[in-house]
């Protein structure tokens, strides 16, 4: 819990302190393990890839194309951003060798996935999936139109400098269709008999089929039924047979050069001033070479393993990642988040909060909501810049985005944020969503304009475009008459659509019902302020005109008037709604604690009827 206070005595002595807070880390993957995967296509629609891989899978197949004409709509999707998450990521080709010859379909195939078969450190072997056995096209046996269809991909690959050994993907009972000579590459057998995948084998119901030998076999589906985070429904269960390492050097493109992270950095959290350090673990053959990123910017200097900030300050907060290279290539961590905590001040001129405040994102080098529960947390190109008071965050318009986790706000409601827009490259940009509705900087489609939506029902527009590249106040007011919007103070107009406040995410849409990310915004955003009642104009202005100054974050002691006979009175005002505790102290040590008030404005009194001795001290606290 966030907890800030200040103390102050008859001759105005005072400070403040913050209690920050933590960060829960998952452990990685172990190596050792055999490690999992999942195949997908547009029947999973668009996954959460970064959900994917932080539940434990390491890699998957995503459907590329169909006989000689179908290309899955979701792949290149699926090629980019499973990638980017940190998956190692291969196409596949479902064939119909009925239909077509293997020439045909592997060219079709290749013109859709070569482009993303690449000696990245994440790209995996292309994949022929065989499921029809009923007669084929331009070969003798599927041995021969399989043998065909790989060697054809195989040359592609070398045509654009890279080695590839085609996997084949069967059920283990069809695998009886082929003869030995298929044993050349990379046996996928399909088979759910219920064994565990770290134990099991996908031949123990379909002996004599064994054509890649006894026992033999690189990857096994072992179910089609897995529940995955990130992923809507269900999806196939894989598993590769031996450890990362062995994954790697067998599947992935270039894997002869073995060139892996192994442990990832992980997010931080400090308080200001305290080290913060970030750490990777890579695997690799040769010599390893390491550089550090701070927002996708090399460190100078920043070339080992470990990369230590000695003392953290609030511009050092942001995206950290590594890149990793050797001979044969170079790979990238996702990126790790520093989160540094200060001191609540309050600015010169700063105004207490109107009441109904319920969350708040100062955006001051962390996601803290310092009024409500709801702590953000941050994903892809998420960073921060200078704000219209502090810092903001930054959205970079095409990862980033910030998950809170905050159920939505049903009418009446305000949100009140500043934005600091650039023109976003998708047909539209989300400053907050929750699956279903979307606040949005830039309505769909591509009209610049504010706007609401619904996600399957329409889009709705106001007539105001915030400008490019400074600081606008926007206030958004949900009503069960509609919802209104005001810039800089001043009401733009209302539309007639009653919606909850979507607050779950910040800086994107996220579609519940496909379970994947759009409208990613370009822009800064500060200090975002919800409230679950309707502003009046007049709020909303005297916090549009209070400027950088902003709201009242933190207690402070306005007033202390002795009142003689051992009465002193205190006036505070701090963080509306969140009472006061009061100590006192006669020398800055031992605090006793006075009492609690309320604080529903933002301002109260409190009577210390106690006040004896030659000094006291007093120390305000809010939770």
């Amino acid at each position: 819990m966030r907890r800030a206070d200040v103390s102050h005595c008859r001759s105005f002595f005072w400070f403040f302190r913050v209690i920050g807070f933590a960060s829960v880390l998952v452990a990685p993957h172990s190596f050792a393990q055999r490690p999992l995967g999942i195949d997908v296509s547009s029947y999973q629609a668009q996954p959460n890839w970064t959900s994917v891989h932080g539940s434990g899978i390491t890699f998957s197949w995503a459907k590329a194309t169909e006989g000689t004409s179908v290309t899955d709509a979701d792949f290149t999707y699926n090629a980019v951003n499973g990638k980017a998450a940190g998956v190692y990521m291969g196409a596949y080709h479902f064939a119909h060798p009925n239909l077509n010859t293997p020439a045909a379909e592997a060219s079709h195939f290749w013109s859709v996935a070569g482009s993303h078969v690449l000696n990245d450190g994440l790209s995996m072997m292309p994949m022929l999936d065989m499921e029809v056995f009923s007669g084929v096209m331009g070969a003798t046996s599927y041995s021969d139109w399989a043998n065909q269809w790989c060697n054809a991909i195989v040359s592609d690959a070398a045509a654009q400098g890279l080695t590839v050994r085609p996997v084949i993907y069967v059920s283990s009972c069809n695998a009886c269709s082929f003869d030995g000579s298929i044993a050349q590459w990379v046996a996928w057998l399909a088979n759910y008999n219920g064994e565990a995948a770290q134990t099991g084998n996908p031949w123990n119901t379909c002996t004599g089929c064994e054509v890649w030998g006894a026992n033999v076999w690189n990857a096994w589906q072992y179910s089609s039924t897995t529940s995955v985070p990130g992923i809507s429904g269900n999806v196939d269960g894989d598993v590769f047979n031996g450890t990362a390492t062995g994954l790697i050097t067998t599947l992935v493109v270039g894997g002869g050069g073995f060139l892996a992270i192994t442990n990832p950095p992980v997010n931080v959290t400090v308080a200001a001033g305290a080290p913060a350090a970030f750490t990777v673990g890579a695997g690799g053959q040769g010599t390893l070479n390491y550089q550090w990123r701070f927002n996708q910017a090399p460190i100078a200097g920043a070339t080992a393993t470990r990369y230590v900030i000695a003392s953290a300050q609030l511009t050092d907060a942001g995206a950290y990642s590594v890149t990793v290279t050797n001979s044969h290539g170079a790979v990238s961590s996702a990126n790790a988040f520093l989160s540094v905590t200060g001191p609540l001040a309050n600015a010169p001129g700063a105004i207490v909060a109107p009441t109904g405040l319920v969350d708040w994102w100062p955006a001051e080098g962390n996601t803290a909501d310092i009024y409500g529960p709801y702590n953000g947390t941050p994903a892809g190109g998420f960073s921060y810049m200078t704000g219209k008071e502090g810092l903001a965050f930054h959205f970079d318009g095409s990862s980033a985005y910030l998950r809170t986790g905050a159920p939505s706000v049903a009418a009446p409601w305000t949100v009140c944020v500043w934005v600091n827009r650039q023109n976003a490259p998708g047909t539209s940009a989300s400053l907050m969503s929750d699956g279903t509705y979307s606040l949005k900087l830039e309505q769909y489609n591509l009209t610049r304009k504010v706007g609401v939506t619904q996600l399957g029902v329409g889009d709705f527009v106001y007539n105001y475009t915030a400008p490019l590249g400074t600081w606008v106040h926007l206030a958004f007011v949900g009503t069960a008459g509609g919802t209104a919007l005001y810039a800089n103070g001043v009401l733009q107009g209302s539309i007639t659509n009653v919606v909850p406040l979507p607050r779950g995410y910040l800086g994107v849409t996220y579609v519940a019902s496909g379970n994947r990310f759009v409208d990613y915004l370009l822009a800064g955003m500060d200090e975002v302020l919800c409230f679950n009642r309707a502003l009046s104009g007049s709020e909303i202005n005297a916090i549009y005109a209070a400027g950088s100054a902003g709201l009242v974050r933190s207690p402070e002691f306005t007033a202390i008037t002795p009142l003689g006979n051992n009465q002193v009175r205190l006036n505070l005002r701090g963080l509306t709604g969140k009472t006061f505790t009061v100590y006192s102290s006669s020398a800055l040590s031992n605090w006793i604690p006075l009492g609690t008030i309320p604080n529903p404005t933002g301002a109260a009194q409190f009577l210390d009827s106690g006040a004896s001795g030659p000094q006291t001290f007093y120390r305000a606290r809010q939770p």
